[in-house]
């Protein structure tokens, strides 16, 4: 089984800051965060899942719009739903259900990953992943952050390649 590396993307607050020009998938991400990701991709090889909402539209539609937009990387799955562990009771309440929880459940069922890290401007994983997880977010001193410190921002990239090259 060959080996792959992965970067569990969160869109919102990391290539999508605020809105600006739009297009049939929704607003369009600001170019110096996708030269980032670019970046991380080239160094490392690593493949793209997609965590973030707008995994909701389907992976199908993910790809699509990778593909018209000319995104960097190549989008291999997206993260479950995992509202289930709320439903079977594993978890009194909904929101005790963590990205972090479908990011596990995703590397569970892929042994093929051999490194990983993941992208998100809010902190909702576990605490064995905090080694692989680079926040966009509260990153007012990144000379390429936008808004409050939000993006997938040049020290973003370069702690994403250490985790992945190892």
């Amino acid at each position: 089984m060959e080996k792959i590396k992965v970067i569990f993307l969160d869109i919102d607050g990391v290539l999508n800051v605020y809105s600006h020009d739009h297009d049939q998938y929704g607003s369009q991400f600001h170019k110096h965060l996708v030269e980032n990701l670019r970046r991380v991709i080239d160094e490392t090889g690593a493949k793209i899942v997609i965590s973030s909402t707008w995994r909701y539209a389907g992976l199908d539609r993910m790809k699509e719009m990778w593909e018209k937009r000319n995104l960097p990387g190549e989008v291999i799955d997206i993260t479950p739903d995992c509202t289930y562990l709320h439903n079977e009771g594993l978890f009194e309440w909904l929101d005790q259900v963590e990205r972090g929880h479908e990011v596990k459940y995703w590397l569970d069922e892929h042994p093929e990953v051999e490194r990983y890290v993941i992208f998100d401007d809010d902190n909702d994983f576990l605490p064995h992943q905090r080694g692989n997880f680079v926040r966009t977010a509260n990153n007012i001193n990144h000379p390429d952050s936008l808004d409050i410190g939000y993006g997938l921002t040049n020290e973003c990239a370069n702690k994403a390649i250490r985790i992945l090259n190892g």
